[in-house]
């Protein structure tokens, strides 16, 4: 297809005026090489004045010149420090119960369960059930679980001070230390943190953490009697645990506070880009650093920074202020300085830097802090073929998906190790799209992280459901949650976009919250805006204030009758078109299972919605949506057409709309799915729950390519005497040719307008389907052949698939391997092939499973079958499916053993690495993958 290119795709500071620092970095190393201790020293008394009786000349020395070992240009070796961060995820046990005294240091926790973290309580219980639209998954508990954890500080802690992170929880957790309460956390979504030292015991003495978590949907905020309009299971999947990373920072008395706004209220490091010359790969960059002094004195502090590129080379020294703090007392520092060729952040290239802020007091280093971040020119643009999202002076179309920040994955629930998020973010990738909106609440920083390195622009909410105009306490708790994740992500260049709200917000409330964004953000190239509803004076009202504009649907008739000032209809306008960009935030939320190919294809033969008498479930709801896995991606491949050609690129007034496209979902999630006869979860996704992908998934790959690509849907191996239609997808070409067994049968000059075949619907041109009819099956091979002004530009070819032969398995774990920490996971694909190794495309059925070695087993699913989870057999769906074993605190060898009667069974083995776990603490942080420059082996099967 020749769809129109437009375009190549390709705290505030309050700090006063101070001192500016401009003593060599060199001087600062060379004074504290021979010193460890990185607190503050007293300053030494000055030696008394004395008059020397003689007067000897001074024999000539050698004058010693420092080595500047952080000059621009020389290798990175990060100075000593005392901040430390350990990995607090191993160790803990857990009861789904509320104990009277587990709060206790001296309550014996022997019998409880052995866990490591993140953990959710949920993963065997959930998506067992079909799926509910209103009220999600049908079978998860609520209530009240305890965890607990033993650790002791390492002598090096004595005197310094020590904190607690965890990434977040589900939904409220009260904190005891050595049975003292320490904290209460409520709003399900925030990062936490915890000062520990006052409570904390040193000296190699035992500490005890013990965590009360509520998952209760009517879970109401203490200090208010106020539920939080988000903690909803249908719209915020629950799973209910500690179910994110934690850690556990050591620093000195004199240092740079953790971004963490929810109970700590502190701000940490914000670094930022100014003055941007893309062309001359220039930039300022700056550092803002809130400081702390808790020395009982005062202390001469000074900030200064050094930026790292990807390779550990300096590539920046930034010079800071110096300022007096007494103790207790809290400050901004800032430093700043250019930075030459410099390498930008985009989409297609995320360069991603590591900028060190350094304090120093009286010339020894007290504190380092490492901020991993991008800097990016970003502009947000209003105009007919002039708007849109500009990264680094060049226009750039994002397309992807809409996505549950829960990121669920069946078998574990929203609790898995940081490796797998990287491998959800490398599909997105894989898929050519460049753009998440995360839905209703934040994202966790695993997944902010991923998007950072694989390029994805990220839509970031506060919190919210999907309630109008919401004012109050509730609006209050969400705008605590917009400055909670304002503060943590500001550094990470994927956030584009805060989202007030999932629908309208008042006047007031959108003009607060561009005001959080211009006080905390200031400098960071993002916008604030909503998802807007059909209310239409509402969104009228909207417009002057809001700094983007969410639609949900916007692609419309209605919207294409749009041409004068004044009208709108699902928030799109001429004046909000001509003021700043529109993205499309929740499109084709269409459904469709992995596991049904098409029409004729057994054993199924199509999708037959379900409902009412018929439903093989009584109890179960009616099926929305018809679709198989073919007539899904064609339906989709029309909702993205319309699109694309009203792209805000397209000169053309009367088609220039849209800067963004998100079609829901990107993986099946446990929400408010609308097949509620058929399926235990929602399946809009382009993948399935354990990411394999649909069809649609390989149609959206061509679709958002840049470059020509094509896929045939479907298969070849039907019954004998079949005849279908062939659908070809494929991009920037002139024509497409089909092949059978090496002969033509056909060639088609132009994208093809898709009929459904459920009901006889035209729904509209298909942009990049090619249509074959009538092509009868005939074993052996169907090829089919691209070309673009008579040269062949992609091409594939599918063989017949023998009859079942053999199981073949394939494992997938972290770059380092899977490792003994009771929190990593190995997924197992187990395929059923014929006898060359060619995947059996129809086959559907069981798989039993033989485990040994230190693991736990947790399965995977079926996502049309119920109570598929955790057990240790499952159906092949279209021949192949997914499984996950979980390792233990115990190293070792594991053995996983698939077998089917009449098959030759498969065995693999996996190695489970011990890590370096003492006392209750990792000094191995969890694993995760480096982005675009380390391929994830197997990404797609």
């Amino acid at each position: 297809m020749n769809l129109p290119c437009f375009r190549n795709d390709s705290i505030k500071c309050l700090a006063r005026p101070l001192t500016i620092f401009t003593t060599s970095l060199a001087i600062l190393f060379s004074a504290c090489s021979k010193e460890k201790t990185p607190e503050a020293a007293a300053p030494a008394a000055p030696s008394p004045t004395t008059t020397p009786t003689t007067t000897t000349p001074a024999k000539p020395t050698a004058k010693t010149v420092a080595v500047d070992p952080l000059a621009v240009g020389s290798k990175f070796a990060a100075p000593a420090t005392p901040r430390v961060t350990y990995n607090f995820n191993p160790g803990w046990k857990f009861i789904f119960e509320d104990v009277a005294g587990a709060d206790q240091p001296g309550f014996d926790d022997s019998a409880w369960t052995s866990v490591s973290l993140p953990h959710t309580w949920n993963e065997t219980d959930s998506y067992r059930k079909y799926i509910s639209h209103g009220g999600g998954d049908q079978n998860e508990k609520f209530g009240i679980g305890w965890y607990r954890k033993h650790f002791k500080l390492p002598a090096s802690t004595e005197g310094q001070k020590v904190f607690l992170v965890f990434d977040g929880l589900r939904q409220a957790g009260h904190f005891f230390l050595n049975g003292q309460s320490i904290g209460l956390y409520e709003n399900g979504v925030s990062a936490y943190g915890l000062d520990i030292t006052k409570f904390a015991k040193f000296g190699g003495e035992d500490n005890v953490l013990a965590v009360q978590v509520d998952n209760r949907t009517a879970y109401r905020e203490q200090a208010t009697n106020t539920a939080f309009l988000w903690n909803a299971k249908d719209f915020n999947p629950d799973f209910g645990g500690l179910n994110r990373d934690a850690t556990l920072v050591v620093t000195g008395k004199v240092y740079q506070t953790l971004p963490l706004l929810e109970n700590l209220q502190t701000t940490g490091v914000y670094v930022y880009g100014q003055n941007y010359d893309i062309k001359g790969k220039k930039a300022d960059i700056n550092v803002e650093a809130q400081v702390r002094n808790e020395n009982s004195d005062y202390a001469s502090i000074t900030l200064s920074a050094v930026v790292v590129d990807a390779d550990g080379v300096v590539r920046a020294k930034l010079d800071g202020n110096t300022s007096d703090l007494v103790g207790g007392q809290t400050e901004m520092f800032t430093a700043n300085g250019p930075l030459a060729n410099a390498h930008f952040w985009d989409t297609t290239d995320p360069y991603l830097y590591d900028v060190y802020s350094i304090l120093s007091v009286n010339g020894k280093i007290a504190d380092v802090v490492k901020t991993h971040t991008g800097f990016r020119k970003a502009e947000f643009k209003g105009g007919a073929g002039t708007g849109g999202v500009w990264l680094n002076d060049r226009f750039v179309w994002l397309t992807g998906y809409s996505q549950r920040s829960a990121n669920d994955w069946p078998g574990l629930g929203g609790a898995y190790p940081d490796w797998m998020h990287d491998f959800t973010i490398a599909q997105v990738r894989a898929s050519n799209s460049n753009y998440i909106r995360w839905m209703h609440v934040s994202p966790e920083r695993a997944d902010v992280e991923a998007c950072d390195k694989y390029g994805i622009a990220i839509v970031c909410p506060a919190g919210d459901k999907e309630k109008a105009l919401v004012e109050g306490v509730q609006w209050d708790q969400r705008l605590q949650v917009m400055r909670d994740a304002m503060i943590l992500y500001r550094n990470n260049p994927s956030i584009l976009f805060w989202e007030a709200g999932n629908t309208i917000t008042t006047v007031p409330g959108m003009q607060q919250m561009v005001a959080l964004r211009k006080e905390l953000d200031s400098n960071g190239g993002r916008v604030m805006g909503t998802r807007d509803n059909d209310t239409a004076p509402a969104n009228q009202a909207l417009t002057p204030d809001s700094e983007f504009y969410g639609v949900m649907i916007g692609q419309d008739r209605q919207t294409d009758a749009i041409t004068q000032p004044g009208q709108i209809f699902r928030g799109y306008s001429v004046e909000r078109r001509d003021k700043a960009p529109l993205i499309e935030t929740e499109d084709f939320r269409d459904e469709a299972a992995r596991g049904i190919w098409d029409d004729f294809s057994p054993p199924h033969f199509g999708f037959k919605p379900k409902g009412g008498p018929v439903a093989r479930d009584p109890s179960a709801g009616q099926d929305t949506y018809h679709w198989n896995s073919e007539t899904f991606a064609l339906a989709g491949s029309v909702r993205y057409t319309a699109y694309v050609r009203n792209r805000i690129d397209n000169p053309d007034p009367a088609h220039s709309k849209w800067s963004a496209y998100g079609s829901i979902y990107f993986s099946d999630s446990d929400a408010d799915g609308r097949q509620d006869g058929s399926e235990v979860l929602r399946v809009s996704g382009k993948v399935d729950g354990v990411r394999l992908p649909k069809e649609i998934y390989y149609v959206t790959r061509v679709m958002q390519s840049n470059t020509p690509d094509l896929h045939i849907i479907g298969h070849w191996t039907y019954p004998a005497d079949t005849k279908k239609t062939i659908y070809v997808a494929a991009s920037l070409c002139d024509s497409v040719e089909l092949f059978v067994n090496g002969k033509s049968v056909g060639v088609d000059k132009g994208p093809s307008r898709f009929t459904d075949p459920f009901n006889g619907n035209d729904m509209g041109d298909s942009g990049y389907i090619y249509a074959f009819p009538d092509i009868t099956f005939a074993p052996g091979s169907i090829k089919a052949v691209a070309t673009k002004d008579g040269k062949v530009v992609a091409s594939q070819e599918i063989k017949t698939a023998g009859a079942p032969k053999s199981i073949k398995l394939t494992v997938h774990t972290g770059p380092k391997g899977l490792e003994a920490d009771g929190s990593d996971v190995a997924l197992i694909d187990f395929e059923v092939v014929d006898a060359d190794g060619n995947r059996c495309p129809t086959d559907e059925a069981r798989v039993d499973f033989a485990v040994d070695g230190p693991l736990v087993w947790r399965g995977g699913f079926c996502s049309d079958k119920l109570d598929t989870t955790n057990n240790l057999y499952l159906d092949t769906e279209c021949g192949i499916n997914r499984v996950a074993v979980r390792s233990t605190l115990t190293p070792g060898t594991i053995t996983v053993k698939a077998t089917r009667d009449g098959l030759t069974s498969a065995t693999v083995t996996i190695d489970s690495h011990a890590v370096d776990y003492k006392d209750g603490l990792d000094t191995t942080l969890p694993q995760s993958y480096a982005g675009v420059t380390q391929p994830v082996p197997n990404l797609v099967p």
